[in-house]
């Protein structure tokens, strides 16, 4: 039971800062940190179906959703410097 709640924590934790981003940012910096979320989103919906056809296809699924959030986590920090810079201007 404990590597399944590491498994879900890890990623939820990752999309933190995302979700937050979304919550409390205004305007088109919204919208931008929301797309961010598209990317693990694709990736549990890639996994779903794949392993719907072929129940071995994703075997390492944790590892891959965590990548995945890591990117979308990566594109928030991005943004969040790009509105730290359009701020000061």
């Amino acid at each position: 039971m404990s590597g399944l709640l590491l498994i879900i924590s890890v990623p939820l934790a990752i999309l933190a800062p995302q979700i937050l981003a979304v919550v409390k940012w205004r305007g088109i910096w919204r919208w931008l940190a929301a797309a961010t979320l598209l990317i693990p989103a694709g990736d549990i919906l890639l996994i779903l179906v794949q392993t719907s056809i072929d129940p071995t296809s994703h075997n390492l699924w944790p590892l891959e959703l965590i990548e995945f959030t890591c990117i979308g986590l990566l594109a928030v920090g991005v943004l969040w410097l790009a509105r730290l810079v359009a701020r000061a201007h």
